[in-house]
Formats: C-alpha cells, sequence, structure tokens
C-alpha cells in the first residue's frame, strides 16, 4: 500500500504523525510526505515532495496581507495561513506529484487544506490526524472554507474522513470536549525519538529540562527561564547549543542542543516548557510534572488545561519559572497526578495498532 501525509511544514504539525509514518514504513507499506519547503529535513528518511512555501514564507505573505497578523495565533492570520496562503497557486503542482506517487490513503493533519484536496481529485479515501487537543470548530471551518477557491478550481468537493486518528487523550479533558464518534481512534502519545544518541552530563538533582520547542524563538525568554531555574537550586539542560546566562549559575546549565524528547525525560524531574502539545503529552506520558510559559497558537489553552488538572504550573513572567519548579517539585500532587496520567495513556493503543485498526476499516472499491 502507498500512504501519503500531507502536513503543514512545521514540526508542531510534523511530528505528531510520525509514529504514524514510522509503523507504516515498518508494516512495508510506501511512505511520503506532501508538506512545504523545508520539510524534508524534519523527516529524514522518507520521500518528501515539497510544494509551496515554508511555514516562515507562509507568515511572511500572511503579515504583508493582514497588516503584521502572520497566523502565529489563533484568528484571522491562522484562517489566511492555512486556509489561503498554502493552498493557493500550489493546488495543481501538489495533486501533480501526489498523483505521480498514486497513494491508497492520504493523512493528513487537522489544519492542512493540501491534503483533503489531493484525495478528492484523486479520489482515495483520507485520514484526518489532528496534532493537539481540541481546537475551536468556528478556526476549522474557517480555514476549510477559506480553502474552498482551491477546491472549486478541480470541481472538487473536500472528502469527509472516514477515521480521526486523536494523539490528545481523553484524561485530559473535559466531558465537553472529548469526541465519541466512532470514527475516532485514539493514539498513545510518545515522545520524539529519531536523531542522534548523546551522552548527557551528569548533574546533581533535581533536574529540570527547559525546551521552547521548535516554533518558538524567543531567546531573551529562555535565557530569564533558565536564570530564573537555576538560581532556585536545580540543574537545567536547555535544548539550545548555546545559551547567555549569568556567571553565578553557569554551573548549574547545561546547553545540549537538539536531543530527542525520548533521550531527555528519563532524567528530568520536571519540565519547563511553552506548553506546545508534543512536548506536554511526551512529559506527561513519562510521568513528569510542568511548568508552563506558553506564547502561541495552542499553548495558552494547553497552559490553562494543564494547571486546571494539577499537572502543571503556568507562568507569565519567566523570571517566576523558579519558584513554580520549586511549587512543582515540592508538591507531591503534581507528580503524582502526572504518574496517574502517565498511567492512563500506556493503556492507549500505540501507532502499529492504529495503523491496523485504520487499514481495518478502509473504504474497499
Amino acid at each position: 500500500m502507498r500512504i501519503l501525509f500531507s502536513v503543514v511544514p512545521a514540526s508542531g504539525h510534523v511530528l505528531p504523525l510520525l509514529p504514524l509514518a514510522d509503523a507504516a514504513r515498518r508494516a512495508g507499506h510506501d511512505v511520503a510526505f506532501l508538506s512545504g519547503r523545508g520539510a524534508a529535513e524534519m523527516v529524514p528518511g522518507f520521500d518528501v515532495f515539497e510544494v509551496g512555501p515554508s511555514v516562515e514564507e507562509a507568515m511572511a505573505k500572511t503579515a504583508q496581507r493582514l497588516s503584521g497578523d502572520d497566523g502565529a495565533q489563533p484568528g484571522l492570520g491562522a484562517i489566511e495561513m492555512f486556509g489561503g496562503v498554502r493552498m493557493e497557486g500550489y493546488g495543481d503542482e501538489a495533486v501533480r506529484v501526489s498523483g505521480e506517487f498514486a497513494p491508497d490513503l492520504v493523512v493528513h493533519d487537522v489544519v492542512d487544506v493540501v491534503g483533503p484536496l489531493v484525495a478528492a481529485v484523486l479520489e482515495v479515501p483520507m485520514v484526518e490526524h489532528r496534532i493537539s487537543g481540541p481546537l475551536p470548530a468556528e478556526l476549522l471551518g474557517a480555514v476549510a472554507d477559506r480553502a474552498l477557491t482551491g477546491y472549486a478550481s478541480f470541481g472538487a468537493v473536500r472528502p469527509v474522513p472516514f477515521a480521526v486518528v486523536d494523539p490528545f487523550p481523553d484524561v485530559l479533558l473535559d466531558e465537553a470536549e472529548r469526541d465519541h464518534a466512532p470514527g475516532r481512534v485514539a493514539l498513545r502519545p510518545q515522545p520524539h525519538s529519531s536523531g542522534p544518541s548523546v551522552k548527557l552530563p551528569e548533574l546533581p538533582g533535581p533536574v529540570a529540562l527547559v525546551t521552547l520547542g521548535t516554533s518558538v524563538r524567543e531567546p531573551e525568554a529562555l535565557a530569564a527561564l533558565v536564570t530564573s531555574v537555576a538560581e532556585a537550586g536545580a540543574s537545567v539542560l536547555v535544548t539550545v547549543a548555546d545559551l547567555d546566562v549569568p556567571d553565578s549559575v553557569r554551573e548549574r546549565v547545561r546547553a545540549i542542543g537538539f536531543v530527542p524528547l525520548a533521550q531527555l525525560l528519563p532524567v528530568a524531574d520536571v519540565v519547563v516548557s511553552a506548553g506546545g502539545s508534543g512536548t506536554v503529552l511526551a512529559a506527561l506520558a513519562a510521568g513528569k510534572p510542568l511548568v508552563i510559559r506558553p506564547f502561541l497558537a495552542d499553548q495558552p489553552w494547553n497552559a490553562e488545561r494543564m494547571a486546571r488538572l494539577g499537572l502543571a504550573v503556568a507562568i507569565e513572567d519567566p523570571a517566576t519559572a523558579g519558584e513554580a519548579v520549586r511549587k512543582a517539585l515540592d508538591d507531591e500532587n503534581y507528580r503524582r497526578t502526572a504518574m496517574a496520567v502517565a498511567t492512563e495513556l500506556a493503556r492507549l493503543p500505540d501507532a502499529d495498532q492504529v495503523l491496523r485498526q485504520l487499514l481495518g476499516r478502509m473504504p474497499q472499491g
């Protein structure tokens, strides 16, 4: 079988789809990605069709159109970037290269509009893959509506997925947020593991892992977070290659560059992050409490949700990160609650099991 994964060219969109793509490749299927410029370096070892702008280029174009609103926050900018800029002028090429690959199945990330177009034109079944907690239905509907002109040019109608893969577990959602639709397939969250194996430095505990992920570029805020955590007495692993911190805390800080979370989480006692869904779910799968300072996209929603559930301390001022880390470590309830969630997550089906479910449900003919 030939499976095409269509995804926005940003790590927060690409990485959640990798477990299923890896499972498909392990099962002997032909796998390729359809995305924009820059995506190939995120998925080494896979065939990648780069069609259209990188996410940075799409954001810049969106900002030009909307007087500075680049789509980093939910709203009109996000609607224009995902539904307009990502589609306009690139539909023909996306359909052409996808047709040459000849997929039997298209899997697209929840805000990607190109994958559904390809599935519609090539008349192949489609699966939607969520990448975060529930996004507002109004936002997703507006993105889909903005892309309708792309479908109209092909005389196509956006298809309905026969299944929805969801890595955001019910245990983290209110009852009103839970999706009980028969097409939903829960997927066990797992930390990103692709990348070089690194020998980590030995540090006295407690150890805080500080990461803003790959989407947030706020060096001053990161330095303030790290400094505050180190001043509170924790050793710090920070996922950048270099960081300017005061001499008074330098001995407790190790800048280690990009290392897969699967290698880092076992040595961490607490995770300080921007609240991206991938980092949050990976930390919880490992039973680690969080401190979250959100910046963009779904991060404020994740910060509020995790704080409400007793899994994280949410902050606004990076200078208070040290105090928040001490709270998360000293109050045993945070660790116990995180461990309870980790137990629930471990019961969910893994990517290999989910792939078998999807192929078993796939429409024939």
